[in-house]
C-alpha cells in the first residue's frame, strides 16, 4: 500500500479482493474438485463418502447450498465429504431426499461404514464420529462454532484467522491438481443400485449359511427372481467380468456364487483370486468351459 494512498481507495481494494476470493472458493466447490481421501480410511467409510460426493455432484451445488437445503452446516458437510467425520444417519437421509435418490441404498452404505467405524481396533487413530454429530439437525447461525474453531491458537483447516486464509491461498494450485485427479477417480465409480421384487424366492438353509459365511461386513445380497432369472440386487446387466474387475457387476457375481454354494470370500466388489476360484468351481459343476471368466454361459449358470 502506498504511503499516501487515499483511505477510500484502500477500502475498495480490500473489498474487491475479498469478493474475488469468495467467488473463487464457490467456483472450486461447485465444480466438484475433491480432496483425496486419507489412505487409512476404512473401505466401507470410503465407499460411503464417494457415494455422498456423487450425490452432491449430481445436484451440482456448493456445500453452502447443500447446507441451506438440509439441516446441517457447511462446515459439517465439509467434514462428512472429506471423510474426517462419519455423518449421522439423519444427514444421509437428508442428502438422499434433496437429491431425489432412494435413501435405502445410501443408508445401506452408511450402516456398513458405521459398523466398520464402531468395530475398529484401539490402535486406529483415524477420524471418528463425534457424539454431537449424531444428534440430528444443528444450529447453523452465525454464533455456531464447530470443533475446528475452539480457540485463537487453532491453525487447522477450520481456522478463520488471516494466517489460515493466506496459507490456503498459497497452496491452492497444488490442491487443485490433486483434487482434479481425485474427481476423475470418483467419476469412474459406478452408482450402486438396489433391485427389489415382491416375488422373491427364499434360499435354502444351506445356501443361507454359505451366504452368511461369505460376506462378513461386505455388501448385502437381496435375492429375487424376475422372469425366471435370479437377481442379487446389485446389477441386472451381464457384461464380461474377469480377474481384477470391480464394480456392482462383480458384487452381483459374488452374491450369486454364494447363493449357489461357491464361496467367493468377502463380498466386496473386487474380482480377486478367491472369486475366480469360485467361478471355476461353478463352471466345472455346470459343464461350462473352465476359464474363470464370467461370460454368457457362466451368467446363465449364475442366474438359474
Amino acid at each position: 500500500m502506498a504511503e499516501n494512498e487515499p483511505e477510500e481507495r484502500v477500502l475498495i481494494r480490500f473489498a474487491c479482493a475479498k469478493v474475488v476470493r469468495e467467488a473463487a472458493a464457490c467456483l472450486g466447490d461447485s465444480m466438484g474438485q475433491w480432496k483425496p481421501l486419507a489412505d487409512g480410511l476404512e473401505p466401507p467409510v470410503r465407499r460411503l463418502v464417494v457415494r455422498l460426493r456423487e450425490l452432491k455432484d449430481q445436484m451440482d451445488v456448493s456445500t453452502t447450498t447443500l447446507a441451506a437445503k438440509t439441516a446441517y452446516s457447511r462446515s459439517s458437510w465439509e467434514r462428512y465429504l472429506n471423510g474426517r467425520t462419519l455423518p449421522p444417519r439423519q444427514a444421509v437421509e437428508a442428502i438422499s431426499r434433496v437429491s431425489g435418490t432412494d435413501p435405502a441404498q445410501v443408508l445401506a452404505l452408511w450402516e456398513m461404514a458405521e459398523y466398520a467405524r464402531s468395530n475398529r481396533g484401539p490402535g486406529n487413530k483415524g477420524p471418528r464420529s463425534k457424539g454431537s454429530e449424531s444428534k440430528g439437525p444443528e444450529n447453523k447461525g452465525a454464533g455456531s462454532k464447530g470443533p475446528e474453531n475452539k480457540g485463537p491458537g487453532n491453525k487447522g483447516a477450520g481456522s478463520k484467522g488471516p494466517e489460515g486464509q493466506r496459507a490456503s491461498r498459497r497452496s491452492r494450485p497444488a490442491v487443485i491438481a490433486a483434487v482434479v485427479a481425485a474427481a476423475l477417480a470418483v467419476l469412474a465409480v459406478a452408482g450402486w443400485m438396489t433391485l427389489r421384487d415382491d416375488t422373491a424366492s427364499a434360499p435354502s438353509g444351506q445356501q443361507q449359511a454359505t451366504r452368511a459365511a461369505a460376506q462378513p461386513s461386505g455388501f448385502a445380497c437381496h435375492y429375487t427372481r424376475r422372469n425366471g432369472r435370479l437377481l442379487a440386487g446389485h446389477s441386472a446387466d451381464e457384461p464380461l467380468v474377469v480377474l481384477n474387475s470391480g464394480g456392482e457387476q462383480v458384487v452381483e457375481v459374488q452374491c450369486l456364487l454364494a447363493y449357489h454354494g461357491h464361496s467367493p470370500g468377502r463380498i466386496d466388489g473386487l474380482y480377486g483370486e478367491l472369486t475366480e476360484k469360485a467361478v471355476k468351481e461353478l463352471q466345472r459343476a455346470g459343464g461350462a468351459a473352465v476359464d474363470g471368466k464370467v461370460g454368457p454361459q457362466t451368467w446363465a449358470l449364475l442366474r438359474t
